[in-house]
């Protein structure tokens, strides 16, 4: 199965309509949105009505940016930016944000997200700080969530440590991959490798919101790489054996 999300809706109206729209083309099957930004509530009218399958795009690097946030969730918001960056996911903080803080947090947008929402089909992380190991031991087991990103040329290499350990927590594809590492028209290497689609679970990562991405999206050479394969979303994913 292949899976192919776009990340950021809600952060921006430009996010959100693409994603919307690449959607509604038939060129993505799933989204990822976040919670209290400036976009969201409009997100997810739009994608509750549209039957886009979505999960939260969890937010610890950037503020909220909507009026709406009770207090205590922004100020617990405020801290975790100041712990995390868009570098964050590559290792391990030495001084960690409290395991109870990070566990409010999370909670604050995923009960968010499932009120504006409904019930995710996934989690993943914006500048993929939920693959951040202090953010791994607090989200709820079982979940699905995206793996580390990986480059195409390293879609056979062998699983790190903290890969492994969340595939015993978590129902993950086997493997994720960016749209720009692909398409050759971004600079990618063509998509050769997603003829393992064809016998596991293969995400694809898009941003339809950044130039040249959504162009590349419709391209006939994008949809007839579709064609010929099985599209879902995490939904389907299989449950942790």
């Amino acid at each position: 199965m292949l899976i192919v999300n776009a990340d950021d809706i809600g952060a921006s109206l430009t996010a959100t309509n693409a994603a919307i729209l690449a959607f509604r083309e038939g060129v993505i099957s799933s989204g990822s949105a976040m919670v209290w930004m400036r976009d969201s509530a409009r997100a997810a009218h739009l994608a509750r009505d549209r039957g886009l399958p979505a999960g939260l795009h969890l937010n610890l690097t950037l503020p909220f940016d909507t009026a709406n946030v009770p207090a205590p969730v922004r100020r617990r918001q405020l801290l975790l930016t100041e712990a995390f960056d868009n570098a964050s996911w590559r290792g391990d903080n030495a001084d960690r944000p409290s395991r109870q803080l990070l566990r409010d947090a999370v909670s604050d947008q995923l009960d968010q997200f499932i009120e504006q929402f409904g019930d995710p089909t996934h989690l993943d992380g914006h500048h993929h700080v939920h693959v951040h190991e202090a953010v791994l031991e607090v989200l709820p087991p079982g979940l699905a969530i995206r793996p580390i990103l990986r480059e195409p040329t390293q879609a056979d290499a062998r699983a790190s440590q903290r890969d492994r350990r969340m595939r015993k927590r978590f129902r993950m594809p086997s493997l994720t991959l960016a749209f720009e590492h692909l398409h050759p028209a971004l600079g990618g290497v063509g998509f050769d490798v997603l003829q393992r689609a064809q016998r596991e679970s293969v995400e694809v990562m898009t941003h339809p919101q950044q130039d040249g991405q959504f162009e590349a999206l419709l391209s006939p050479e994008w949809r007839a790489a579709l064609a010929r394969r099985s599209v879902g979303s995490f939904a389907a994913l299989r449950p942790i054996q």
